[in-house]
């Protein structure tokens, strides 16, 4: 009996640089490894290319090329298909030797990160490290291993001296900054995706991208989209870091752009992990369902679009915000309930809105309560100083939209409350970390008002399952007009 002939592996040659994988493989066989570098995006059913016959894969292999980190990922997969021939001519980063300035300088997992990151300096990669672990020091620890010049990149002009003084501090070297109408580049410099995306043209920047050797991009699960793309594209860097404390790495249309944009992932440091081994402080989550009184459709209301009046429509998402989030006497008065109870028991409160009317109708109820209302228009000077209030035992309670997200750092936050009513479970464990960074034996209470009965449900129970699968514990209250009764469920 002859055994079964089993055919070749077609061929396929890889030339692999710092940023791009470049194929020579036979036409006939690119369309299957186009597949390994495909995804659909969420609703590709109502594509235009879809509804016209094609198969709604979005393909990421161009011009026989893909992005280097994503090659990387994948090999292990694509070698079960093809026998590749592996031409590797990326160029090394010069780095340091390692010197630990001081004991306790960096923690273990911090140590670790660092680690894994110079190994890595020839591509890049993703680093997922739960909100309180400090990735800014690990940036300006790696920053200090290199010997050429670096970038961190920022998101918000309003994180951007934060980032710099947390840096500063880190590397023990004058960090330079690009953003605020700034152009003061040094050996390692802060800057705003923004300031890069807009300038990238002018000779000063295009000189300047040309000596960065490593990029490292905060909050990269909000940096996912073109503009990012293009910034690193420009500057090509040897290497590009990511860093995020959640990202949603089980959808295709998350996970393989920002591997594209980085590389593989490097390390992961959790919630969990840090809650067990003392890094962060332990806590548990109140989801506190809100039945909505009201009713009906919500009305039409005036609005200001780049300066000019528009009407939103009756019954739209924006106008269901307003009038059961934003504008709800009853929610409102849920909220004023707890923080004025968080302040009969000496919590540290902070209240999570995402308008700038939410933060204004809540700071006018809560009026002869001492308190900071806090939102991306307030300089970053002003934020830092309620930050430090609070942690001085001067303040009790900050009212914050979506800044608090990924810019406010208060240790001795005890009490949060999300009021947001917002989708998306990364911005769920991002909100609650936040109040996870240790201070003494603090144990971090975080209500989530969770809606009941109107467009928002769905959100919640997404929110609070985001919260659960961080090994939190979850307790499910009824709202029923006593914050005294929340509290005392898990206390």
């Amino acid at each position: 009996m002859s055994a079964l002939a089993i055919a070749p592996k077609p061929a396929l040659g890889v030339r692999l640089t710092n940023r791009v994988a470049v194929f020579d493989v036979d036409p006939d066989d690119y369309e299957s490894l186009s597949d390994h570098f495909a995804y659909r995006p969420p609703n590709y059913r109502f594509t235009y290319s879809y509804i016209n016959g094609g198969d709604g894969y979005k393909r990421l292999l161009q011009r026989s090329r893909v992005a280097a980190g994503l090659f990387l990922d994948r090999l292990k997969e694509i070698e079960k298909h093809f026998s590749v021939v592996l031409t590797d001519e990326r160029t090394s980063m010069r780095l340091r030797p390692y010197s630990d300035r001081a004991p306790g300088y960096l923690r273990p997992y911090q140590q670790e990160a660092l680690e894994v990151m110079t190994h890595a300096s020839t591509t890049g990669g993703l680093l997922l490290n739960a909100t309180g672990t400090g990735k800014t020091r690990i940036a300006g620890a790696y920053f200090r291993r290199i010997g050429g010049n670096g970038v961190f990149v920022c998101d918000e002009l309003a994180l951007l001296e934060q980032s710099r003084r947390s840096i500063e501090e880190t590397l023990e070297e004058e960090v330079g900054v690009v953003g605020k109408s700034l152009f003061a580049p040094r050996r390692i410099t802060v800057a705003t995706v923004q300031t890069l995306a807009k300038h990238s043209r002018r000779p000063e920047f295009q000189r300047w991208f040309r000596s960065v050797d490593a990029m490292i991009i905060d909050e990269v699960h909000v940096a996912l989209n073109r503009r990012n793309i293009d910034v690193v594209k420009t500057v090509k860097p040897l290497a590009v870091f990511g860093l995020t404390a959640t990202l949603e790495l089980q959808k295709d249309h998350v996970r393989l752009p920002a591997i594209a944009l980085c590389g593989p992932v490097l390390y992961e440091y959790s919630l969990e992990r840090g809650v067990k081994e003392g890094y962060l402080a332990s806590g548990v989550v109140v989801s506190l369902r809100f039945a909505d009184p009201l009713k009906g459709v919500a009305p039409a209301y005036k609005s200001y679009a780049k300066g000019e009046e528009i009407t939103v429509p009756a019954g739209s998402t924006a106008a269901e915000y307003r009038h059961r989030v934003t504008l709800n006497k009853a929610r409102n008065d849920l909220v004023e309930s707890l923080v004025r109870e968080g302040a009969k028991r000496n919590r540290r409160t902070v209240v999570l809105v995402e308008q700038k009317v939410h933060l204004a109708v809540l700071s006018h109820r809560l009026r002869n309560v001492k308190h900071a209302a806090l939102s991306g228009a307030v300089p970053s000077e002003d934020r830092l100083k309620a930050m430090k209030a609070m942690d001085a035992g001067k303040l009790q309670v900050i009212l914050a939209s979506r800044v608090f997200a990924k810019g406010v750092d208060v240790k001795s936050v005890d009490f949060i409350v999300d009021a947001t009513g917002l989708p998306g479970r990364n911005g769920a464990v991002q909100r609650y970390g936040r109040g996870a960074r240790p201070d003494g034996a603090k144990k971090l209470l975080y209500v989530d008002v969770s809606d009941a009965g109107n467009d928002f449900a769905g959100a919640a129970k997404s929110r609070v399952s985001a919260l659960r699968s961080t090994g939190t514990p979850v307790v499910e209250v009824m709202w029923k007009g006593d914050a005294s009764k929340v509290f005392d469920a898990v206390l």
